[in-house]
């Protein structure tokens, strides 16, 4: 009967040792979108036309902030600032933009920002549970845009992001858990 119970332990103790990955935190971090990806996104990101495209169109495409959120809505003022630098002239300007200046009051713009991650901590359970060593790899999307009306039409547009982020971060502590603990006694002292 003794010899059972040892070998039911170590079949366990070996289970646990081989599925420790799983047990590694993850985190998923998403600002809420109509969109599905990157592409998704920058395809109906380029079916907004300036000079034809209206507010309502634009809406519908998914660039709501009152529906969609995760957009600003920004007044004439903060437009300028976005836009007119000090070093560059303001004929330099895309058309839209001297028309956006040129209207004042029935200018208004909105910028957009959505994000999808996706962290994994990876490598070994034990140390990462003992503070050796933690390897996170980060995945995911971000997507920015802004539009520029007058008069309920874009005037001008313009997007950036990084549709395939990937990154990989590693944390060497060569103390282990004794790591910071000078730091911890010397918060504790004070």
């Amino acid at each position: 009967m003794g010899s059972l119970v040892r070998l039911w332990i170590l079949l366990c103790g070996g289970v646990l040792i081989a599925g420790c990955g799983s047990l590694l935190p993850s985190e998923r971090a998403e600002v809420l979108s109509p969109f599905r990806d990157y592409t998704d996104a920058e395809i109906r990101y380029s079916q907004a036309m300036p000079g034809v495209t209206t507010r309502p169109e634009l809406f519908s495409l998914g660039f709501d902030p009152l529906v969609q959120g995760n957009g600003r809505m920004l007044s004439f003022i903060d437009v300028r600032l976005m836009f007119v630098q000090p070093n560059v002239p303001i004929e330099y300007l895309p058309d839209g933009l001297m028309k956006c200046l040129e209207a004042k009051d029935r200018c208004i713009g909105y910028a957009f920002e959505f994000t999808k991650t996706d962290t994994q901590r990876v490598g070994s359970f034990w140390a990462d549970v003992f503070n050796f060593r933690k390897n996170r790899e980060l995945q995911g999307w971000s997507f920015r845009a802004v539009f520029v009306l007058v008069d309920d039409v874009v005037v001008h547009k313009v997007s950036n992001g990084e549709p395939n982020i990937r990154r990989f971060e590693v944390k060497r502590n060569p103390l282990g858990p004794l790591q910071g603990a000078g730091e911890f006694f010397s918060d504790q002292l004070k």
